[in-house]
Parts: C-alpha cells; sequence; structure tokens
C-alpha cells in the first residue's frame, strides 16, 4: 500500500513545492514594483531609517486590493533585532541596476527648496581675497643671495670666542642667524654660547628666537612681529611666560633686521639714523650716529676703509653689556662689519672679521629679442 500512495505523495510535494517558489518570486516584485530595463531609473529617493524604533509598521493591505506591480505600491511590514539607540542615518534604495543615464536633478522651484539671498550667492561666486602685498621686502636688507661672516672675540686682546654672522635671501625671504660661542679654555671660567634666529614671512611677519647663555645667565624667549597688526606675541620659554603687545607702527623690526636694514642706507657722516627695534621684550627707538670715516687694520695684515658708527642701545640684547658699542662698517656699497666693541664687567670685548664668503644674487635673464616678422 505504501508503494502504491507514494506516487501520489510525490505529486503533492511537488506542487507544493511549485507553489512556495512562485509566491516567493512573485513577493519582490509586489514590493518593488515591475523592471523596465529600457527605461531610465528615475532619480533615487532619500529615506530615514530611525534606527531607534526597532519594528516599523503598515496597515495591512488585502493582496486582492493592491494595484498593478507598474506601480509603487505600500511597503509590508518587517521586524529586526532591537539595538542600541542611535542618531538617524540616511541610505538611499535598496536595488542598483547598474550605470545608467543620469536623469536631471529638479530646480529649487520644483523641489520647493528655499531660495538662496543674493547676497550669499555674491559671496560664493566672488573671488578669493587677494593675498596682502609684503610691507618689508629682501631689498631693504640684503643686496646678496647669502652672506657668511666669521669674527674673532678678543678680550684685552686675547681670543676669548668666535661668532658666525650669516644672512640668507630665500626667494625673497630673508633668514639672519648670529651664532656666539666662547672658546674651551674660557668656558671653564665664563661660558658664552648665544644663538640668533630671525626669519622673514612674505614681508608681514618676523619671527626671531633668542636663546643665550653668558656666565651664569641663561634666557631662551621668542617673539613674532605682526606688521600689519602692528603688535607683537612674546614668549620666554624658561619662564612659561608669554603676553600680547601693541607697537606704534609698522616699521619695528628685531635687532639683528634692524642692523642689515641699517647697512642697505646711505650712510652720510654727521647724520644720524633712527631704527624702530623690539629687542629683550621691549621696543625701543635706537638712534644711530655716523660718526667718521676711519681706516683700521685687520687680522692678516689687511687694511679696510670704514665707516664709524654708534648705536645707542638701551636694552641687553645678544651681549649682556654695560658700556657703549661702536661699530665698523665697510665703506663701499656692502657695508661690512669689520669690527665691533663693546664693555662687559671683566673689560673691552672686540669682534675682527677674519674670513667672509659671499654669494651674489644671479642678475635676471634678459628676455630674447623678438624676432622681426616677414614681410
Amino acid at each position: 500500500m505504501f508503494s502504491q500512495s507514494y506516487p501520489h505523495s510525490g505529486f503533492r510535494l511537488a506542487l507544493a513545492l511549485s507553489t512556495v517558489i512562485h509566491i516567493l518570486l512573485l513577493f519582490p516584485l509586489a514590493k518593488y514594483g515591475s523592471y523596465h530595463f529600457a527605461s531610465p531609473v528615475s532619480l533615487l529617493q532619500a529615506v530615514m531609517v530611525d534606527l531607534s524604533v526597532t519594528e516599523v509598521r503598515t496597515l495591512p493591505v488585502p493582496l486582492t486590493a493592491q494595484k498593478p506591480l507598474s506601480k509603487p505600491v505600500q511597503k509590508t511590514a518587517f521586524k529586526r533585532r532591537p539595538v542600541a539607540p542611535s542618531p538617524a542615518v540616511s541610505t538611499g534604495t535598496a536595488h542598483d541596476p547598474g550605470p545608467q543615464e543620469p536623469a536631471p536633478l529638479p530646480t529649487a522651484k520644483a523641489a520647493g527648496a528655499p531660495s538662496v539671498p543674493a547676497e550669499v550667492k555674491a559671496q560664493v561666486s566672488s573671488p578669493l581675497p587677494d593675498v596682502p602685498p609684503p610691507l618689508r621686502t629682501a631689498v631693504e636688507f640684503t643686496s646678496t643671495k647669502r652672506e657668511q661672516l666669521n669674527y674673532r672675540i678678543s678680550l684685552l686682546g686675547m681670543p676669548i670666542g668666535t661668532a658666525e654672522l650669516q644672512a640668507k635671501n630665500d626667494k625673497g625671504e630673508i633668514n639672519i642667524s648670529l651664532k656666539v660661542k666662547s672658546t674651551p679654555a674660557i668656558s671653564a671660567i665664563y661660558p658664552v654660547d648665544d644663538l640668533i634666529e630671525t626669519r622673514h614671512i612674505a614681508g608681514n611677519f618676523i619671527i626671531t628666537k633668542i636663546r643665550q647663555q653668558e656666565g651664569s645667565f641663561r634666557s631662551h624667549r621668542g617673539f613674532t612681529i605682526f606688521l600689519r597688526d602692528r603688535s607683537v606675541f612674546w614668549m620666554d620659554l624658561l619662564r612659561n611666560r608669554s603676553s600680547r603687545e601693541a607697537i606704534p607702527n609698522s616699521q619695528v623690526l628685531d635687532l639683528m633686521s634692524a642692523f642689515y636694514y641699517l647697512r642697505n642706507r646711505p650712510l652720510q657722516v654727521g647724520t644720524t639714523e633712527a631704527l624702530h627695534v623690539y629687542d629683550s621684550d621691549t621696543y625701543t627707538q635706537v638712534p644711530v650716529e655716523i660718526l667718521r670715516r676711519e681706516p683700521i687694520s685687520l687680522p692678516a695684515f689687511r687694511q679696510a676703509d670704514t665707516i664709524v658708527l654708534k648705536p645707542n642701545l638701551k636694552t641687553d640684547g645678544i651681549f649682556k653689556r654695560t658700556g657703549d658699542v661702536t661699530i665698523w662698517l665697510t665703506d663701499d656699497a656692502y657695508h661690512v662689519p669689520v669690527r665691533l666693541e663693546t664693555s662687559i664687567p671683566l673689560g673691552k670685548i672686540t669682534a675682527e672679521l677674519v674670513s667672509s664668503q659671499v654669494d651674489k644674487l644671479e642678475p635676471a635673464t634678459p628676455a630674447p629679442p623678438a624676432t622681426p616678422q616677414k614681410q
């Protein structure tokens, strides 16, 4: 009897499976509608899903009351496991038929978007503001591409240290550094290790770092001069102090830049040059007297015609000094400092030039003459 009923049972089982498969195939069509692969895909519509809601319900729609599959129908309810509440996210439709010709986006009026004010449109369409021109240019400070000057420092005729003064013109931006070090023998008694670095940025900012060690005195400071804002931001790294100060004008320079600016001035004996300097955390005016012309002797039996200057410095600067400062510059277009004298409690200090290296700026390549056109 089992063998007689087996074909009927297999037939009923196959019929049931076929029915289930057809229902499963029709379910996506009823859910998403019919597919027309030859027509362009309509613009994707955004769907907002709130993850804090664990179940989305819709009104049940009888199968007989549904519209034809070629039109959108109501989505059936679905369930998923509860998740932790989180902000709503946005996603697109579930299917992607592949690359198609995109449909034109709706206009603001068609989409009901608010109109953009005219002043906002003007700001968006207007070009970016121009970069402000430099207030100070490289030609005010140096006429060379690179200059390195080396000095021997003596106290009462005995060598006690060395100094290196260097300036670079890097595509219109100035970099100046001064290094002063005591000899090993003197360092055991009175060590000196000073470094000043100055950098000009776009002709509108001057950044200076000063690190000093002179005997028991130590300092590590830095400041930035904002020429357009007429202000200085100053910082003491050892004592964790800082301040923002106003300066009277845009002519204020650090001590090293002011010295190079002075060298490029047309110095005349009997006159006084006025410098605006920010040094030792203080703004001050420095009058520089042009005293006289004087020939001097330098190391290695060299002679130099010089102009003698006397700046009236009121700040400590690179040396912790107590006396006046006198500077000898070459009496030519370069005004190279060949000698400097100042005083400290131990006596008079003299710095004399022993070597120099100068790289001149390359002249601009003239444009080739235009070739005459044939008539």
